[in-house]
């Protein structure tokens, strides 16, 4: 259990909420807030769920989104586990870098080895999204001796070169009409940081070709637009800017050849990030395994939401 949380901090509300059906059972834990200090006087916003024995650091995709896009759908895990989110660094309610050398990526693995020592977690169990499996990967090859277990969700390939067929998926999915849509939406969001309703029509429209099912977008309780003003304005002029810029030609094949940890790949075949990918992060790792789904996108956990929270939990599950 983590070293800072009492049993009076942390406990299971037992509120459900909501009909039981076969998809999902819905259940309100109370999330205890925080902040960690990290390195050059960054303070990392987090958010703890759940009371478990066992503790699972969950990074979020983007860069430059915030946990909100998917905390409340990924609650169902709290059951099972201590779950530990956090805003990185120049997002949501984290310090809002903006400079070049504060948003290379090397530092966003400095920050999970920051909320691992806070903790006094000895070795993590982490879950990354999207963005989050980069987070991973750089800390994994840095600190390997540090990690227990590894799910990567919707992972970023492992050669630069491969986003190249992300972006034709992408391409192929949308027409003429939804590409003058999504520029005009852009354009309008930039020129007005703090719309909302700008900012959701635009993140709906560009997450429409990452479905399989684009009606389980509906089964989404997150928000791609969480976060202040000028956490949205730091977003596009420097997150966007720098973070995966400051990866260069990057090929984590090498590096993570080494890594043993235990790893589950989980990766849907209508997923615009490439298939090839997810099977090299099986292939690479020693100890890798892949479970792909047939049909589903970049949100396995909303298309197939009870296939997804099986197979993590029998992961992370103790023997």
């Amino acid at each position: 259990m983590l070293k800072s949380v009492s049993n009076s901090m942390l406990f299971l509300l037992v509120v459900l909420f909501g009909c039981k059906t076969a998809e999902r059972t819905s259940t309100v834990f109370r999330a205890q807030e925080g902040y960690v200090e990290a390195a050059n006087g960054v303070r990392l916003f987090y958010r703890l769920l759940g009371a478990r024995p066992d503790t699972l650091v969950v990074i979020h995709g983007g860069p430059g989104l915030t946990m909100d896009y998917f905390f409340d759908d990924l609650a169902p895990l709290a059951v099972n586990h201590t779950l530990l989110f956090y805003d990185q660094r120049g997002t949501g309610r984290s310090t809002l870098v903006s400079d070049s050398i504060s948003l290379d990526a090397q530092r966003f693995a400095e920050d999970l080895e920051a909320i691992r020592k806070y903790f006094g977690i000895k070795k993590l169990a982490l879950l990354g999204h999207s963005w989050g499996s980069a987070v991973i990967s750089l800390y994994a090859t840095r600190y390997p001796e540090k990690v227990d277990k590894m799910i990567i969700v919707g992972a970023l390939p492992l050669q630069q070169h491969q986003l190249g067929e992300a972006s034709r998926n992408l391409e192929a999915r949308r027409d003429s009409t939804t590409l003058k849509r999504m520029r005009e939406l852009h354009e309008k969001s930039v020129a007005d940081p703090g719309n909302t309703a700008v900012c959701t029509a635009l993140y709906a429209l560009w997450f429409e070709a990452f479905y399989g099912n684009r009606n389980a977008a509906t089964r989404s309780k997150g928000d791609f637009c969480a976060g202040t003003l000028e956490s949205r304005r730091n977003k596009m002029s420097s997150v966007d800017r720098y973070t995966m810029a400051s990866l260069g030609q990057w090929d984590w094949r090498s590096p993570l050849s080494k890594v043993l940890a235990p790893t589950l790949i989980i990766h849907g075949t209508a997923d615009p990030l490439p298939q090839s990918a997810a099977q090299e992060w099986a292939t690479v790792l020693p100890n890798g395994r892949l479970l792909l789904l047939k049909g589903v996108g970049h949100f396995p956990y909303l298309e197939v939401p009870r296939q997804f929270f099986r197979a993590v939990n029998h992961f992370l599950r103790k023997d």
